[in-house]
């Protein structure tokens, strides 16, 4: 693993819809847009509906449609578990 990156994975009950190392995430939290980089602080928090913008490290990004659920944000670990999942 990169330094400038951390792992990211977006499950459904389905299925993971994306699994792979990324720059930052972009999501509509609780209390407002959050976004998340490499070594973030320890984090939960519900997600509202809204976009879900992923940045890979060649700088690509990649937006998904986020229906609600929770993010956790964790040792340079993030884990989006929504209850369904569109790509933008």
């Amino acid at each position: 693993m990169d330094e400038r990156t951390f792992s990211l994975n977006v499950i459904t009950s389905e299925k993971v819809v994306y699994s792979n190392e990324v720059a930052a995430v972009t999501a509509h939290g609780s209390d407002g847009y959050m976004g998340v980089l490499p070594h973030h602080a320890p984090l939960i928090t519900t997600l509202k509906p809204g976009p879900l913008s992923i940045t890979e490290p060649d700088e690509k990004t990649v937006t998904f449609s986020v229906n609600s659920g929770i993010i956790e944000v964790r040792e340079n670990k993030v884990v989006v578990l929504a209850d369904a999942v569109e790509e933008s």
